[in-house]
């Protein structure tokens, strides 16, 4: 459908990841998160004395680094975004020079931060036709960029595990950039690093201050899917939006763009 189109609406397209891309529930108060965390660190060479004696360590560290991290931010809107790696590496801290030896401290925190992001997910899927829709919209000569809240740590594994890393032309994650959507400013690197312009991108997320609003700000047109995992409290059509979905609607979105 539509691949013969020869003049696509836009040069661009970002999606958001979380409830656009990929299904998922979380939840990091879950027993089951910290218990594969504590068990990792453990095997990682970290010394603690129960999953609430690390867990309590973790918070603490936690807060530290955000207010480092907030003395350091290059954006003072409130929209510097917090990347949670360092706390993992801090975690590990008082390892043996032999656990070291083993495995470097870099990498540690990384193997630590997946656990706990495998420990605390109960759902995760890419929604059905994801990939299809990807490389039809790249096949129609557009760039496919990822344009997600998230941290790195938990975000690039999954895009490994799902197949998106090896599609998505550009990934652009919040964590890494220090700044989070709906950050206008966030949008404006977005679209210096595709050497595109606002009309000539489109944004597509779930999410409608974050993906919506924020991509208007400035100057892209959005298209939205209200799915299971949006806000609450966000409308079924968005009146921000250049086009409204049910759900994660591949084909709508693709008549929409490529049968301009």
């Amino acid at each position: 459908m539509g691949i013969g189109a020869r003049n696509p609406r836009y040069e661009v397209v970002f999606f958001d990841l979380y409830g656009t891309l990929i299904d998922i529930r979380t939840d990091e108060q879950s027993e089951a998160a910290w218990q594969a965390l504590y068990d990792c660190v453990t095997e990682l060479g970290a010394q603690y004395e129960s999953v609430d004696v690390m867990r309590d360590q973790f918070e603490k560290l936690e807060a530290r680094e955000m207010v480092h991290q907030a003395d350091r931010a290059i954006v003072r809107n409130g929209w510097d975004e917090f990347d949670i790696l360092p706390v993992y590496r801090s975690l590990l801290m008082n390892r043996s020079e032999e656990a070291e030896k083993k495995l470097a401290l870099p990498q540690a925190a990384l193997k630590a931060a997946w656990a706990f992001r495998q420990g605390s997910t109960s759902l995760f899927r890419l929604y059905p036709g994801a990939l299809d829709m990807i490389e039809q919209l790249q096949d129609a000569g557009m760039v496919v960029a990822l344009l997600s809240n998230a941290q790195a740590c938990y975000t690039r594994p999954e895009l490994e595990e799902t197949g998106l890393a090896s599609v998505l032309d550009d990934v652009i994650i919040s964590s890494e950039e220090k700044i989070r959507k709906p950050a206008r400013d966030l949008y404006m690197l977005a679209l210096d690093r595709e050497f595109v312009t606002a009309k000539h991108a489109l944004m597509v997320g779930n999410d409608e201050r974050n993906d919506i609003i924020g991509a208007n700000s400035a100057g892209l047109d959005a298209a939205y899917f209200r799915t299971e995992i949006s806000p609450a409290d966000d409308p079924d059509v968005s009146a921000h939006a250049v086009c409204s979905f049910t759900g994660a609607d591949y084909d709508g979105l693709l008549k929409f763009v490529l049968d301009a």
